[in-house]
């Protein structure tokens, strides 16, 4: 997937996950979806399966769209717009 960029091109917030397991990166990004401006654009990085295999199915559920997705070696950067209202 490529990424659709922002108004002005630029990435509004950076989570890098490291290995940290899907059900504590999930609660990270539940409340930074809450504190982002709506149509901004977060940048995930991770090096955690579960996280490569979960957010995908995630971002539906909560109104965001998964932009971009983009694996380089044993990380994954996803770029995902924070939608108008967070359905959390």
């Amino acid at each position: 997937m490529h990424a659709t960029p922002g108004a002005d091109g630029t990435v509004t917030a950076h989570v890098d996950a490291g290995g940290e397991p899907w059900e504590r990166v999930r609660a990270l990004l539940e409340r930074r979806l809450c504190d982002l401006p709506p149509g901004c654009l977060l940048e995930v990085v991770t090096v955690d399966p579960g996280v490569r295999d979960a957010l995908p199915d995630w971002c539906p559920g909560t109104g965001a769209a998964l932009l971009s997705a983009e694996d380089t070696g044993d990380t994954t950067s996803f770029l995902v717009r924070v939608p108008a209202r967070a359905a959390l």
